[in-house]
């Protein structure tokens, strides 16, 4: 699961959200409608987590499925909406605003996320060689 948080769905109920992001125009998906595509990838996600999440974890599940395009499936606009209005309710802003503000956060950070995979990252990673590290702890 890639997000834990308390509260979205009810009050101090555990909730778990594992996002998915898939392109569209990949040969695969091509010959299929966008509608289903999204609807896929959630049933995925829901058999391959919900019941453990819901049995064990005594929690609920939310598939967050994202295109490379931009679009969302319902699950993910479902979670946008809810926690815009938890948002805009607590801070005094208007649910409008607030929605806006998540959606374009969340272009941007697909954005990035497909531009590193494409192009890499322009950060180089230090890496301390082994022999320089202090193993002395006392």
């Amino acid at each position: 699961m890639d997000v834990f948080c308390i509260g979205l769905w009810g009050k101090l109920q555990k909730s778990y959200i594992d996002v998915r992001i898939f392109h569209p125009g990949a040969p695969s998906y091509l010959p299929k409608a966008i509608k289903p595509l999204y609807r896929e990838q959630e049933a995925q996600k829901k058999r391959a987590y919900a019941k453990r999440v819901i049995e064990i974890e005594k929690g609920t599940f939310s598939p967050f499925v994202l295109s490379t395009s931009g679009g969302t499936g319902e699950e993910c606009c479902r979670v946008m909406r809810t926690l815009a209005s938890k948002i805009a309710t607590r801070h005094g802003n208007t649910y409008r605003e607030i929605i806006e503000h998540i959606r374009l956060r969340l272009r941007f950070a697909l954005l990035r996320v497909c531009l590193v995979s494409l192009r890499g990252a322009r950060t180089k990673i230090n890496y301390t060689p082994i022999s320089n590290i202090d193993i002395n702890l006392l």
